[in-house]
């Protein structure tokens, strides 16, 4: 016989059933032929299935498929044992929600099996907020990765470029061979360099000096830098301008710099004979500010889009992590540093894309920069 305590307890469950309602973790009730003895509010609400369902009809068909509560109920009932803690999405294919589920066995006195019960809880925000976590994790040891190396090889690279366009202006003039070679080195000193810099962007990330520009001008600046790779690469720019746009403010060589990577990328992305686009538009901000939730407001929205394979589904929610490139030879650190240009103007760097249909990039700069009240000399009404 139960404890008297206990079995207070289980009476007082039995006879207030609103004890159960009024838990925070959603409640499901299977016996061990799988049929729903009991589900509580929150479990209806997670799992958006009617307190009403018969309980015949709510399993198996009723559960949502590919959630990780049907896996589990799946494998308790299968196996005739408790599952352990299980993280997986809430909904299925259905959007991005993360639910943490547990099973245990409910047995008699003589240590049969009676049920069933599931246990399990939303835990999105705590799973971003791990995310995030990790994230800083690795953005410091970015930082001192590239505060111990970077000043090291600079000095020597400055050194080794100055060499080279020495010996260029001195030695008499050789063949095509001396030639190239000559061209070689100092591209390849280029690309130390560029990486070097990348390393010392994500060390010390820009701060941003605010003055007011006309953001169709940097857009007609960065077609004209990007034109000539462009072409070596059969790779048309296209420029299209929202004309009535007003002056705003922000870090023009940032932006810039924002632009030719963003640029860069789609060039390399394209094949021969594609185009890549570069826009500029009055837009109400991200619908996703950055990678996180979070909505924007009224500002301007640089585009670049490209006609290439596109982002695999997989890499998008991490497309502006430190070090994930797809290229060969890159550093992984040029979106990176992007993304944290376009925070510090208070605004956004997100991405659409379709595989197959091209990557399509937005730096979203807000007319009201955080702490400096009207952003630019002329606001939207």
């Amino acid at each position: 016989m139960a404890p008297p305590r206990r079995q207070a307890l289980a009476d007082r469950v039995r006879t207030e059933p609103a004890l159960i309602d009024a838990l925070r973790v959603g409640i499901l009730v299977f016996d061990p032929s799988g049929r729903l003895l009991d589900m509580n509010r929150q479990a209806a609400s997670l799992l958006e299935i009617p307190r009403e369902t018969e309980p015949e009809a709510a399993w198996p068909g009723g559960l949502p498929a590919g959630s990780v509560v049907t896996l589990v109920v799946e494998k308790t009932l299968r196996d005739r044992r408790p599952v352990p803690e299980t993280i997986g999405p809430l909904l299925g294919d259905e959007g991005n929600r993360l639910a943490r589920c547990t099973s245990s066995a409910v047995r008699d006195e003589a240590g049969e099996i009676r049920a069933f019960v599931l246990e399990f809880q939303d835990v999105t925000a705590v799973a971003r907020m791990e995310q995030e976590v990790r994230q800083l994790d690795r953005l410091a040891t970015v930082g001192r990765f590239a505060s111990a190396i970077a000043h090291e090889i600079r000095n020597p690279l400055t050194g080794i470029y100055a060499g080279v366009q020495f010996l260029e202006k001195t030695l008499p003039a050789g063949n095509e061979q001396q030639k190239t070679t000559f061209r070689i080195v100092r591209e390849e000193v280029e690309r130390l360099n560029r990486i070097v810099e990348d390393m010392l962007g994500s060390a010390r990330p820009p701060v941003p000096r605010f003055e007011t520009a006309d953001p169709n001008a940097l857009a007609r600046k960065t077609r004209l830098l990007l034109e000539e790779e462009g072409r070596r690469r059969s790779v048309r720019v296209v420029l299209r301008c929202d004309e009535t746009l007003p002056p705003i403010r922000l870090d023009p060589d940032l932006i810039e710099q924002v632009l030719l990577n963003l640029g860069r990328n789609a060039i390399e992305a394209s094949p021969d004979g594609a185009e890549i686009f570069v826009e500029t538009a009055a837009s109400q901000g991200s619908a996703s500010k950055g990678a996180l939730p979070g909505g924007g407001g009224p500002g301007v929205e640089f585009r670049v889009r490209d006609q290439g394979p596109g982002v695999a589904p997989g890499e998008r929610e991490r497309i502006f992590e430190p070090f994930r490139t797809s290229k060969k030879g890159g550093t992984g650190l040029g979106l990176y540093i992007s993304f944290q240009i376009m925070e510090r103007h208070g605004g956004a760097l997100w991405l659409r894309a379709e595989a197959g249909k091209g990557a399509d990039f937005s730096a979203w700069v807000p007319y009201r920069i955080p702490g400096e009240g009207t952003a630019g000399d002329a606001t939207p009404g």
